[in-house]
């Protein structure tokens, strides 16, 4: 009984390992996605999508938290109507994001 819990426990921690990398690969792609955007209108679409995925990932990551930070400055700049930080802050949340991918 001992180890088929010790199994089941396995599965589910590996599920939940596999969801949070998943998260952290579509916080990349839509802050890449953020970072080449042609207005801030996209900018912002973009990063919103990334940040819902970047905060689901593992925040105990340094990372993760540096690019979650990124992306609220790409959002907050995209708003305030200064595409090209907007830009630039997404693609620093880039960097942060591809680096707790490793």
């Amino acid at each position: 009984m001992k180890k088929l819990i010790g199994l089941i426990a396995g599965v589910l921690l590996s599920f939940s390992v596999y969801a949070g990398s998943g998260h952290l690969s579509d916080a990349v792609e839509h802050a890449k996605a953020a970072s080449g955007a042609a207005n801030s209108e996209e900018v912002t679409a973009h990063a919103t999508e990334a940040m819902k995925h970047a905060t689901a990932a593992d925040q105990s990551n340094p990372h993760v938290q540096a690019g979650v930070k990124g992306l609220q400055g790409a959002i907050d700049h995209a708003k305030a109507g200064h595409t090209d930080m907007a830009k630039k802050s997404a693609a620093e949340a880039v960097t942060h994001l591809e680096e707790a991918e490793e």
